[in-house]
């Protein structure tokens, strides 16, 4: 979205929420620093928020942003009067003093000053102030983003959305958007006038948001394979709460321990975790067509996926090696009928008493280059507060 006639701030702005920097940033950097001379705060904000997102750059851009920072800190009252209005102009310039600082230069100085601009009074919009709070933020992290956002205030929830889009790490301490306010956002998207012409800070900033809710709501109603292999690999810190009790609870009752011993109980865990995402499209240990005498057997399969879950296990040394070939057996069996299943994710759980974490990359390795079909391999190590193999039998 681009709209020649918006100022330089509203631009680079529209330009930071849509995506990264495009590949003539640094000549863009340039111009705008050069009609800063003329234009001043918007053409520095235009070139803050290109900064942002760019990769590497000359040393002289970097020069040239500090040294339109310097001017515009040399003006009366620091330039003060030119940004209390303008909470999107502190983000941006927020936005390039945060590159000059990971990249070492000394602009303490003029952080100091953005700051307390920052935290001083503000006359711009009500539904802009976000963006002031995470100017100040980017800087110096003192979590002014923890305040909740007023989500029925439309545009400032739409706007704190964009923000979290774009700098999640901003927003760490800060709380989650209700469920009911997101729903709600969305639909006024749909059924609220759009933004007129000319207001492209609004404009982008409802599109940003709507594309934002567009894909969390395909991702809950639609999952996809990357959403699968995402579920799968938080698998390992779900274990961080599994239940093994040295002593029982009451009297009369054994302690409660969730041994995982087998490729059955890994299983049993997992249809846990993936039936409420996927429901009656999950199946479990289906036959397969089979050839002559080898009728081959899934771990799952989520048929809308068209994908099928192998599960292993990793108990010795050995197995590395094992479960490798065993993959590459079931691969052509697995995929012999490809109207029905065409990929397949591998989920290895490491239950190996001395545990070999520099092998899982080799493994992964090894089972991707298969076959194209391998979509992904998970490898997760077992809880631990788990006793070794050999002590199980004691327990």
């Amino acid at each position: 979205m681009s709209e020649p006639s918006a100022g330089a701030a509203s631009r680079g702005f529209a330009r930071r929420l849509q995506g990264a920097a495009p590949d003539d940033a640094p000549a863009l950097i340039e111009q705008a620093l050069a009609d800063a001379a003329y234009g001043g705060i918007p053409d520095v904000a235009f070139a803050g928020f290109l900064l942002g997102a760019a990769g590497p750059l000359p040393e002289t851009v970097l020069d040239g942003f500090l040294s339109a920072v310097e001017r515009i800190r040399g003006r009366p009252k620091a330039g003060r009067d030119q940004l209390v209005g303008d909470d999107i102009a502190l983000l941006g310039i927020a936005e390039g003093l945060s590159r000059l600082m990971a990249e070492g230069r000394a602009v303490a100085d003029a952080v100091a000053w953005l700051i307390a601009i920052a935290d001083g009074p503000a006359s711009g919009p009500d539904w802009t102030r976000r963006a002031r709070a995470l100017a100040a933020d980017r800087l110096d992290r003192r979590g002014r983003l923890r305040a909740d956002v007023e989500t029925d205030d439309f545009d400032a929830f739409a706007l704190d959305l964009c923000l979290r889009r774009v700098w999640p790490a901003c927003f760490h301490s800060a709380g989650h958007p209700a469920r009911a306010a997101q729903q709600s956002l969305f639909a006024r998207l749909l059924s609220e006038p759009c933004p007129i012409a000319g207001e492209l800070e609004r404009s982008v900033v409802w599109l940003v948001a709507a594309n934002a809710l567009v894909q969390a709501a395909v991702l809950e109603l639609v999952p996809d394979v990357d959403r699968v292999v995402d579920l799968l690999e938080r698998t390992q810190g779900a274990l961080k709460r599994w239940v093994w009790d040295e002593r029982a609870s009451r009297r009369d009752a054994a302690p409660a321990r969730w041994l995982i011993d087998s490729e059955a109980h890994v299983q049993a865990f997992l249809w846990a975790m993936l039936y409420p995402a996927f429901g009656d499209q999950l199946r479990d240990e289906q036959y397969l067509p089979g050839f002559g005498l080898k009728q081959p057997r899934y771990d799952f399969g989520i048929l809308n996926l068209k994908l099928i879950i192998e599960v292993k296990m990793l108990r010795a040394s050995t197995d590395f090696r094992a479960i490798e070939e065993q993959i590459a057996g079931d691969i052509g069996l697995y995929f012999s009928d490809p109207a029905r299943f065409d990929q397949m994710v591998v989920y290895i759980y490491d239950d190996c008493d001395a545990p070999r974490p520099e092998r899982h990359d080799s493994l992964r390795t090894a089972i991707l280059q298969r076959d194209a079909r391998v979509k992904a391999v998970v490898i997760v190590r077992r809880p631990g507060m788990l006793p070794d193999r050999h002590q199980r039998g004691s327990v």
